[in-house]
């Protein structure tokens, strides 16, 4: 019998929410790569199926999530225009930094959700199926 995790859509939904939440608690104390350890531990935790579109998804949404916050606080458009200038993306405006922004959440979250899935197959590989 397979862990209710993967057996039900509401449990994805619920673990997306708790491991973006997670995420954004690191980002919000300057500790950005808790992102990382979040998939890490989701891969390390429930298949690499479904560890790898959470991790990405509360990944995603934590950065997205915090960047919006963020913009509605402090009003980041002058200062993205001016990134994106420095990277000589004048005529997109802000959308590169914002973009760039959540895609290094996304990428955190997946790599971090890779790494546990592979570190757990390492080590559970001797055991046969039946004995997990």
């Amino acid at each position: 019998m397979e862990a209710p995790i993967v057996m039900g859509g509401r449990w994805f939904g619920f673990v997306v929410v708790v491991a973006a939440a997670i995420c954004c608690a690191g980002v919000i104390f300057g500790a950005w790569w808790v992102t990382f350890l979040a998939g890490v531990a989701l891969g390390a935790v429930i298949p690499a199926r479904l560890a790898m579109p959470a991790a990405s998804l509360a990944g995603l949404l934590a950065w997205g999530v915090l960047l919006a916050w963020e913009q509605w606080r402090y009003g980041l458009g002058p200062a993205a225009h001016s990134l994106a200038a420095i990277m000589g993306f004048t005529q997109l405006g802000p959308v590169v930094p914002v973009v760039l922004t959540c895609l290094v959440g996304l990428l955190l979250g997946l790599t971090g959700a890779w790494a546990g899935a592979a570190t757990r197959s390492v080590l559970f590989s001797g055991q046969s199926a039946s004995s997990r």
